[in-house]
């Protein structure tokens, strides 16, 4: 590797790691002096960061352990930067998250599921948040990405900031209050008498599925449990079937009441959710149903429209969709908190896509 020098003060408060310098670098001798460092700085400007606020450094591997990290992280600790972008490759040292898990041999797998997440590493013992970025050499070739790397990801780092300054401390990330364990039908029922009151409820099923060789493909699925939220902060998850036939009775009908009675916020609803419900015998008013993938395809058609994108663009909520694998019908905790972020987190969209049709009214009517 070429010896490229940094650039910028490292007491400075935000970093970015690369993994490797950029050709256009080498004959200026130091970080992002090229074209590419003009893009990304152009990048950084349009998002509301000065590129002077920053310290840019390249990871320099020790010859004998290429993937060593050990200098890196000791500057780290010594200077502390509360923010740290990981571009590209190094979120692969920094993070466990982008380390390969279950067979999984590449760390790009985790690299774009976790992109413009707020995480936190392991190796760093101070408040920070790392979030992993693309390079300006991605970001260069895909015109879409960098709009997003600009109006997403560095402008959430950019807030973080703004708050660090005004506060001198991170932002916490959003609490929520999520019943998802093995709740008796006393306590379902009781919660779902206490959502009664509520102005929306986000609602969201998880399925199972036969498996591939199964005698019963193309069957396409049942579902086992629904998601409920009331508020972006509170959420709970139970399963569809309860112990007796008498439960799952009286489950369904307060169920019944609330997906009838009260406004639904849901993502891809219509073409998912509504189907399994309506095929059990729940009413679901279709013309009170909110869908948020629906709204985002009227406020941004340029954009992907998974709910993963969407958390990404609208909330702090760092990537979770794993939690929704490698779950069992004996053991069915862990796919309760996956529903449980995904009706949390769908309300939450829910919410900055209404201020954004305030900031459009004339879009609110296409919805």
């Amino acid at each position: 590797m070429p010896l490229v020098h940094p650039r910028g003060d490292p007491a400075s408060r935000i970093w970015f790691i690369f993994d490797h310098p950029y050709p256009s670098d080498v004959p200026r001798g130091y970080m992002l002096s090229g074209g590419l460092g003009f893009a990304y700085e152009k990048m950084l400007s349009e998002a509301g960061l000065n590129i002077n606020d920053c310290y840019i450094v390249v990871r320099r591997p020790d010859t004998e352990q290429p993937f060593s990290f050990t200098t890196i992280e000791n500057s780290l600790s010594h200077y502390q930067p509360p923010f740290v972008f990981a571009v590209n490759e190094v979120g692969a040292f920094l993070l466990d998250e982008l380390k390969p898990v279950r067979g999984e041999k590449d760390y790009r797998v985790q690299l774009n599921k976790y992109v413009g997440s707020l995480l936190q590493s392991k190796l760093l013992q101070y408040p920070h948040y790392v979030m992993p970025v693309y390079g300006p050499d991605i970001c260069m070739r895909d015109w879409t990405e960098r709009n997003v790397s600009t109006y997403i990801d560095f402008q959430k780092m950019r807030d973080e900031f703004l708050y660090w300054k005004v506060q001198g401390s991170i932002q916490s990330l959003r609490t929520r209050k999520l019943k998802y364990g093995n709740m008796d039908t006393d306590e379902v029922l009781s919660l779902l008498d206490s959502f009664r009151t509520a102005s929306y409820i986000s609602t969201d099923i998880e399925t199972v599925y036969p498996k591939a060789k199964s005698a019963y493909i193309p069957h396409p699925g049942y579902p086992v449990t629904i998601g409920l939220a009331p508020s972006s902060e509170e959420g709970m998850s139970f399963n569809l079937f309860r112990n007796t036939p008498a439960e799952s009775r009286a489950v369904w009908r307060k169920l019944d009441e609330l997906l009838y009675g009260i406004p639904i916020i849901g993502q891809n609803f219509f073409n998912f959710d509504s189907y399994f419900l309506e095929a059990l015998g729940f009413r679901i008013n279709l013309a009170r149903v909110h869908d948020t993938l629906i709204r985002h395809h009227i406020l941004w058609p340029e954009l992907p429209h998974k709910l993963q994108f969407l958390t990404r663009q609208y909330t702090r909520e760092p990537y979770y969709k794993d939690e929704g694998k490698h779950w069992s019908m004996k053991n069915m905790t862990q796919l309760r908190r996956y529903n449980c972020f995904d009706v949390c987190v769908t309300y939450e969209v829910f919410e900055a896509q209404e201020e954004e049709f305030k900031q459009r009214p004339h879009l609110k009517e296409a919805v």
